[in-house]
């Protein structure tokens, strides 16, 4: 399905970097995403992103 490559595409829409990535299952089948924040992330940080991944992720589903 190339979830992942989705997720990322509307993650760009919403300014919210990450990583596709596929082979989850068998290392072809399944998708996943990355996310790589600074291990100095705020809360306030955590409360921007969370909201813009669940959007993202809800297009995607949507697509």
């Amino acid at each position: 399905m190339r979830l992942a490559a989705i997720i990322k595409a509307e993650a760009m829409e919403n300014v919210l970097t990450c990583y596709p990535m596929a082979g989850t299952i068998d290392g072809r089948s399944g998708d996943h995403i990355l996310l790589a924040p600074p291990y100095i992330i705020e809360d306030i940080h955590i409360d921007e992103l969370a909201p813009k991944l669940k959007i993202s992720i809800s297009r995607a589903l949507a697509s």
